[in-house]
């Protein structure tokens, strides 16, 4: 198979853990681009932290970002697909947070909207992410369609909080996007769905696609790619579900990936 589209998630995937981005990786995807694969980022970021990867790389194209929320391109901004909810959604989620103490954010397309940035690993985490968010007295004022509502926590903190949400039976989807972190988006919204989208919209056939992931937030692109691939640094239940497990995201697991399924033209057994 001639595969013509490759998604890649980007934080434990195509990111080391110290959130750099190795001479191996960003050589291998530009022979890949040079092959005529379409190179996809596709992320739980916003647009405006995923930019800033595609400029180190040197590359420009297509976003899927916001858990599969938004789709657009890095040079025009053009939304080519997108879908949300309104906070009115969250009155239960947003008080449950406060009370908690849990940090929040919520995101349009190209911008971030939080509480409070008065606490220091928050702004040490809005930093490592690029991402600077603007302040609003109170989210649930806010009437606007928002693509993505995050909550962000220690791993104890958030696995209570995902059950207790759950259990709220709320009209949205909540997915764990990494240990410190829950993202709420719309229900029927995902990587997958977005991955669709853009293939139908790009005239390229699932079969001839293909997903990079680590996470649980990546495993309906996973399934939906003609090759589902986890790094070896995914939890061994997120491995369980791909077609192919490559080298982990700190010894060039993307460039193992696009190396055998492309550039080799390797086989899936």
């Amino acid at each position: 198979m001639n595969y013509k589209l490759a998604a890649i998630d980007i934080d434990g995937t195509l990111l080391t853990d110290d959130y750099s981005i190795t001479g191996e990786t960003k050589k291998t995807l530009h022979l890949a681009e040079e092959q005529g694969v379409t190179v996809v980022m596709c992320s739980g970021r916003g647009p405006f932290s995923v930019i800033p990867i595609l400029e180190e790389l040197e590359l420009d194209g297509y976003l899927i970002t916001h858990n599969g929320a938004v789709v657009t391109h890095s040079k025009t901004r053009e939304i080519l697909w997108e879908s949300g909810f309104y906070m009115d959604d969250l009155k239960d989620v947003v008080s449950y947070c406060r009370a908690s103490g849990i940090h929040t954010d919520f995101c349009s397309p190209f911008e971030m909207y939080t509480e409070t940035l008065d606490n220091e690993e928050v702004n040490k985490m809005y930093a490592k992410y690029l991402a600077t968010p603007k302040l609003v007295d109170d989210a649930l004022r806010v009437r606007d369609k928002i693509v993505k509502f995050t909550l962000f926590g220690s791993d104890e903190q958030l696995t209570k909080a995902f059950a207790d949400i759950q259990a709220m039976q709320l009209p949205i989807k909540t997915i764990r996007s990494g240990p410190y972190y829950i993202d709420i988006i719309e229900k029927s919204t995902s990587k997958g769905t977005a991955l669709r989208h853009l293939a139908d919209k790009l005239g390229i056939s699932m079969n001839e696609t293909i997903a990079i992931g680590n996470y649980y937030n990546d495993l309906e692109m996973i399934h939906a790619a003609g090759v589902g691939v986890a790094v070896e640094n995914a939890p061994e239940d997120v491995k369980r579900e791909a077609d192919l497990i490559v080298a982990s995201n700190n010894d060039n697991g993307v460039a193992d990936a696009i190396r055998r399924l492309i550039l080799e033209k390797a086989k899936i057994r």
